[in-house]
């Protein structure tokens, strides 16, 4: 049972590291770009799309994911993962090791 929620909780930490990089990457896509078009972020998997002379709007701003192109945000979480897996499992050694010289 701690091997399972060892794995759940670095998915967790995964998935929550990936959605505040994609959130940063989101908030600075958005508010550098001062000109009406598409641009991308994150290896175009996030996206700002500004329209002009909408109806009822001077400039009509799109943020969103790339749907086409989930691999990145794919790759990242399972790094992320990996990375915290090793991590997890190093400290828990070194406790072990620690328990075991008193």
């Amino acid at each position: 049972m701690k091997m399972v929620n060892i794995i759940i909780g670095t998915l967790v930490s995964a998935v929550l590291s990936t959605i505040v990089i994609l959130v940063i990457s989101l908030i600075k896509l958005m508010f550098t770009h001062d000109e009406v078009g598409y641009s991308s972020s994150f290896f175009n998997s996030l996206f700002v799309k500004v329209e002009e002379n909408t109806e009822g709007w001077d400039l009509y701003t799109t943020l969103g994911v790339n749907t086409d192109n989930l691999t990145p945000i794919i790759l990242t979480i399972i790094f992320f993962w990996i990375f915290y897996l090793i991590l997890t499992k190093v400290n828990i050694d070194r406790k072990k090791i620690r328990e075991n010289v008193k």
